[in-house]
């Protein structure tokens, strides 16, 4: 009995150690820390001509991703190429949304948990709704099957994507997986399992290095990482270059230990990191802002922050789409928004002469929401979400 005692309290130690080495990981010293938490780190290097790399290391066992998504002005129906479930072929409008009007939420919402926000899906139009390159899934939902020319299908705009294999990043509450995307099946997004995921290029297939002779410029570089000796990587380390090449990006990330998939999110004039302890150190820059007015206004961001409940005072986001929203009978359409409540919500469409309808009268509060409704919704209608736990706590999405 003693030996079986002891023989615990060592592997007790053994994986104590572990993961205290884990939480410990660094990256070498040539990379000076800017801000550092339990569970996420932000670093800085110095590149060749007065350039530099910013570097993030986000363990998912602490640190918490959200995806932030701008709403929606049209469905898309039957446009997605990238994912052909049948209910699940459209692609989405998002609106196109300020990084600081996204940044200014996200901190109302967590407060002091907020660590990083990011630029991430490449997308179509700098207008103020976009279609987004290739699918995504956010908290179980397919919010969008991709309409990118430059991707895996007949119509591609350059021979060289008409059969490219896409990438997709997987990522849950402790691991994440950089893996190949099949078109044919939706693998692996079709998978129950798999709750948040995107698709996007490895970062050798990226159209500028491609097609544009591999320029230097801004890009994100993104490969995961195992440093607990358990099985699954819990680290995602985002290596972020304000000019240099996708390779010379890609080699650094290689040099920290990354030796699997890297690939990369949308980059260029898009690109943007901004902490709450920094400041935003490289934002969307249009090359002119007189011709085109939404290009620095993004419709897809990742956040990260710490675990654990909010303690900011209870709110709910939706923000109003620039354009009109048609809401039509039997074709499915997304209801997003963005909180930090605990418990589930109620989603009610309300209008001037009718009593107010439940779309849904309790259901998961994770920011999303398929709704089909059987008749056309009318204008000035409006959709609410509401805390169940608090029904003083709502917002609302007027129907134009």
């Amino acid at each position: 009995m003693i030996k079986k005692l002891l023989l615990i309290c060592i592997l007790f130690l053994s994986v104590h150690i572990i993961i205290h080495k884990a939480e410990a990981f660094t990256p070498p010293n040539t990379y000076y820390p800017l801000d550092v938490i339990e569970g996420a780190g932000l670093y800085k290097t110095s590149l060749p001509n007065d350039n530099q790399a910013y570097l993030q290391i986000i363990d998912l066992r602490k640190i918490q991703i959200d995806q932030i998504i701008g709403e929606i002005d049209d469905m898309g129906i039957k446009q997605g190429k990238y994912y052909q479930n049948k209910a699940d072929d459209y692609s989405p409008y998002f609106q196109n949304k300020p990084f600081e009007n996204i940044w200014n939420e996200y901190n109302l919402l967590y407060g002091k948990k907020a660590f990083s926000l990011i630029n991430c899906a490449f997308f179509e139009e700098y207008k103020s709704s976009t279609q987004l390159a290739f699918p995504i899934k956010l908290n179980g939902q397919i919010i969008t099957a991709g309409s990118s020319p430059y991707g895996p299908s007949r119509q591609a705009i350059n021979d060289y994507y008409k059969n490219i294999k896409l990438k997709a990043l997987v990522w849950n509450h402790k691991s994440a997986y950089i893996t190949d995307y099949e078109p044919e099946s939706g693998y692996p997004l079709n998978k129950k399992s798999v709750k948040n995921a995107l698709v996007t290029y490895k970062y050798s297939d990226h159209p500028a290095k491609v097609l544009g002779k591999n320029l230097a410029n801004k890009y994100h570089v993104i490969g995961t990482l195992n440093k607990d000796g358990l099985p699954g990587n819990e680290l995602i380390i985002i290596l972020t270059v304000n000019q240099a090449t996708l390779d010379e990006a890609a080699e650094l990330l290689r040099k920290i230990g990354i030796k699997g998939d890297i690939i990369t999110i949308d980059g260029g004039s898009s690109t943007l990191i901004t902490n709450p302890h920094t400041g935003a150190l490289i934002v969307p820059q249009p090359v002119n802002i007189k011709s085109n007015p939404f290009a620095s206004n993004l419709p897809h961001y990742l956040g990260f922050r710490q675990k654990g409940n909010s303690k900011e005072k209870a709110k709910i986001f939706i923000s109003q789409p620039v354009n009109n929203i048609p809401i039509k009978a039997n074709i499915p359409y997304l209801i997003l928004w963005r909180d930090n409540l605990v418990g589930q919500i109620q989603i009610e469409l309300k209008s001037e002469s009718k009593q107010a309808q439940v779309i849904a009268a309790k259901t998961t509060n994770d920011g999303i929401y398929k709704w089909t409704p059987k008749q056309p919704i009318l204008s000035g209608s409006m959709i609410q979400v509401v805390s169940l736990e608090q029904p003083n706590i709502f917002a609302k999405l007027e129907l134009k």
